[in-house]
């Protein structure tokens, strides 16, 4: 089977098209901020978490040249949380940002105990909605409550304002830069960074095949 030297130079600009699009850069952004100061009774769907909006104004280039969210790490604490395994409150908190849910349970709170929690891996449809809501470098955090007015009587629920949250990301963009300017880590796509020289090799070798024909 003959390969003509047009179509190995087309596989060789593809690959390396692979490999530029794997540059992507990696920019870790945080921010903390006085939590609410809310105390209330149990009794809501939703809760203030944060005082003021987690705000990352000035740690990327534009918030616009992200296009995805890689990571989120939320560090809170909670006055009578009741989420550690096996209280009433177990599964039916989460955070929720700038009014997406974003799925990730606030287990794990006894009484006014630190917490950080983790997602290392967000649906696109929560990205998207998230990289929305960045678009103005905020983020309100709020907490929803899957069940309420199901807890006991007089439960109450608080976030002291004495104490601070921080919610950190990990976010990504072909364009994005840091706040020096530079491009973070790259994401790692191995595959697509092994057969961009290995395309371009093949290119100059039957380059050269068919120079020697002529």
């Amino acid at each position: 089977m003959r390969v003509s030297l047009k179509s190995v130079l087309a596989a060789a600009v593809a690959m390396g098209a692979m490999a530029f699009s794997a540059s992507a850069a990696s920019v870790p952004i945080s921010s903390t901020v006085s939590e609410s100061g809310s105390v209330t009774l149990q009794n809501q769907a939703s809760y203030p978490l944060t005082g003021t909006p987690y705000d990352f104004t000035g740690q990327v280039n534009a918030f616009s040249a992200i296009t995805s969210i890689d990571s989120l790490t939320i560090t809170l604490t909670m006055t009578d949380g009741d989420t550690a395994p096996g209280d009433f409150d177990f599964n039916n908190l989460s955070l929720v940002l700038d009014g997406t849910n974003t799925g990730l349970l606030l287990n794990g709170f006894s009484n006014n105990n630190v917490v950080t929690l983790s997602l290392q891996t967000l649906s696109v449809g929560l990205q998207t909605a998230i990289i929305a809501s960045l678009a103005d470098g905020k983020l309100v955090g709020t907490v929803a409550d899957a069940t309420p007015g199901n807890s006991p009587a007089n439960d109450i629920l608080g976030f002291p304002a004495q104490i601070d949250t921080t919610l950190d990301l990990t976010v990504s963009g072909p364009t994005l830069t840091g706040p020096g300017g530079g491009g973070g880590n790259p994401v790692p796509l191995p595959a697509a960074v092994v057969l961009a020289p290995l395309g371009a090799g093949l290119a100059g070798i039957y380059s050269r095949r068919f120079r020697t024909k002529k």
